[in-house]
């Protein structure tokens, strides 16, 4: 009986830690997609573009056309702060 109540403490315990697990490479990045889910993160202007990058290059096998639109649009208004910050005088 003890070693039953044992096993099934341990499954639920193992069962119960699956969802904490991090995201696998073909979800979608909410946080860049949506601002959801990234209160925790801070990126510098360089990760963001680089993060950015690296969505849109996962294409429709992830993402619809209208989220990839999406992730374009930031893509390109990102690089366009870049090019702004790194002008002379700013």
């Amino acid at each position: 009986m003890r070693k039953m109540v044992t096993t099934l403490a341990a499954a639920m315990f193992i069962l119960s830690a699956a969802p904490a697990f991090p995201q696998t490479q073909a979800e979608k990045d909410e946080c860049l997609l949506a601002s959801k889910n990234c209160a925790d993160q801070v990126d510098d202007i360089y990760k963001r573009i680089h993060k950015l990058e690296k969505e849109v290059k996962k294409g429709t096998r992830v993402y619809s056309p209208q989220e990839l639109k999406k992730l374009e649009a930031k893509l390109a208004e990102t690089q366009d702060m870049l090019k702004m910050l790194e002008k002379p005088g700013h």
